[in-house]
């Protein structure tokens, strides 16, 4: 653990850095409400029924006039796509104040990262959604708030001039203004619990998901155990899963995972999770339940993979005027915190270690055309394992970082994870950071020494 002078080190030197910059200042556009009065639907969830909206590929293009690879260079090209109108999205800008979207990095030429931020309104400086490295498939779920014109820049870098990538991008929900005029679903953040593990049979199922197999998994009255129990009532719209394959056994042909509300009839035509073999890979899962059965479904395409899935939070229709779970974007993504930088501290996080991260200067500075925003119950942001060096010379360093709202006990580690990590390969997940006292978090790292980084995207309103 952090000694308490470190600590303080770095929550005055973060309190400075926040303090310094407006972090949501391009946030100008007041489409969720701060005060209680007349919310009405703003801040809401509304789910969608998984769907493609974008895909580049020439054999399989959408919603793309000239399909084919993308350039990837270091003067970090963008290109917009439009959303409003596909996918079940509405067609009007004024209803949508942000779209939950899985961008998917396909056959980069090259290692790089991409970014995704409404069109007209990049961040003030390099922030990331999908880091990447040459010819993998890497996917990343976002809160994304459209720009002009209903649109979303897609922005792709790499070290090399002549580098292209791949981009795929499916639609699962969207969040409403005040303005629209059906209510949706407040999100309610958890402490991250385990709902699902194939290798030990939590969750109802022991066993590895075969090739075109799909699971269930009930998530309406799901319960763990001295944690947490999902409502079992119809008012349960949606969940939050971490979602993570291990023991992937696909060969040349790397697979993916579908987590879809309804019964599995063929193949899902959008995905979450691709993995190659051996990799053990997380993804942000937001997903409707059956509205008959409150259950969700994961798909597995090709050979065999164990899934995991922790609960982070769950989509709870509650019709009042409340701001309790209401979520609202920043206008472009915000680096709260890296630790390679000398302002925080230029120190890894070592094995078996946590760390506290007070949010408090950040939470004090979110507003809305100049206004706080007032308290929250969580941020929404990229956590990405920048680096992972092992603690052995002879031994190679495999992790998992994990995310949890209060300190556990001594010599206690996480039950859940958001990133597992290895050696030399950035490891990109949307995160629910879910505020403990003072509003703090704390991070664990399980072996080796990592560097980490949280780019911030929404926060969850509070009462």
């Amino acid at each position: 653990m952090r000694s308490t002078r470190r600590l303080l080190r770095w929550c005055a030197v973060a309190a400075l850095a926040v303090a310094a910059v407006a972090v949501p200042a391009a946030t100008e556009r007041p489409r969720a409400a701060v005060a209680a009065d007349g919310l009405g639907a703003g801040g809401e969830f509304h789910p969608l029924t998984p769907a493609r909206v974008y895909d580049s590929r020439a054999d399989s293009a959408v919603n793309e006039p000239a399909p084919g690879p993308k350039p990837a260079t270091p003067t970090k090209p963008t290109f917009d796509i439009s959303l409003l109108g596909l996918g079940g999205l509405p067609a009007d800008a004024n209803q949508v104040l942000a779209v939950v979207v899985n961008i998917t990095v396909v056959s980069p030429t090259a290692s790089g990262w991409l970014n995704a931020f409404g069109a007209g309104s990049p961040p003030s400086s390099d922030t990331s959604l999908v880091n990447f490295v040459k010819d993998q498939v890497v996917p990343n779920l976002a809160i994304v708030r459209p720009g002009a014109g209903g649109k979303l820049s897609i922005q792709l870098f790499t070290p090399s001039a002549t580098a292209t990538a791949q981009v795929v991008v499916d639609v699962f929900g969207w969040f409403s203004t005040s303005a629209a005029a059906d209510r949706g679903a407040r999100l309610v953040p958890v402490t991250p619990g385990r709902v699902l593990d194939t290798r030990t049979g939590t969750g109802g199922r022991t066993g590895a998901v075969g090739q075109g197999e799909s699971i269930e998994l009930q998530i309406r009255g799901a319960s763990v155990p001295n944690a947490f129990t999902i409502p079992s009532t119809p008012d349960v719209v949606g969940v939050v899963l971490n979602v993570t394959g291990v023991n992937t056994t696909a060969g040349s042909k790397p697979t993916f995972v579908s987590v879809v509300p309804d019964p599995v009839v063929g193949q899902p035509s959008t995905s979450n999770l691709n993995l190659t073999k051996g990799l053990i890979k997380p993804n942000l899962v937001i997903v409707p339940v059956n509205a008959t059965d409150g259950k969700v479904r994961l798909f597995n395409n090709t050979g065999t993979v164990d899934l995991v899935a922790d609960v982070v939070g769950y989509l709870q229709l509650r019709p009042d005027n409340t701001r309790a779970g209401r979520v609202v974007p920043l206008g472009s993504p915000f680096r709260v915190f890296d630790t390679r930088d000398p302002a925080f501290g230029s120190v890894e996080l070592g094995p078996g270690q946590a760390e506290p991260w007070s949010f408090a200067d950040f939470a004090n500075s979110v507003n809305i055309g100049g206004t706080s925003v007032g308290p929250q119950l969580a941020v929404i942001g990229n956590l990405t394992s920048a680096s992972l060096r092992r603690q052995y010379a002879t031994q190679a360093a495999n992790s998992f970082i994990s995310v949890y709202p209060d300190q556990l006990a001594a010599g206690a580690a996480p039950s859940t994870s958001n990133l597992n990590t290895v050696e030399n390969v950035p490891v990109p997940n949307l995160t629910i950071v879910k505020y403990g006292a003072s509003t703090t978090s704390w991070v664990y790292n399980l072996a080796g020494y990592a560097h980490y980084l949280f780019d911030a995207s929404a926060v969850v309103l509070n009462d």
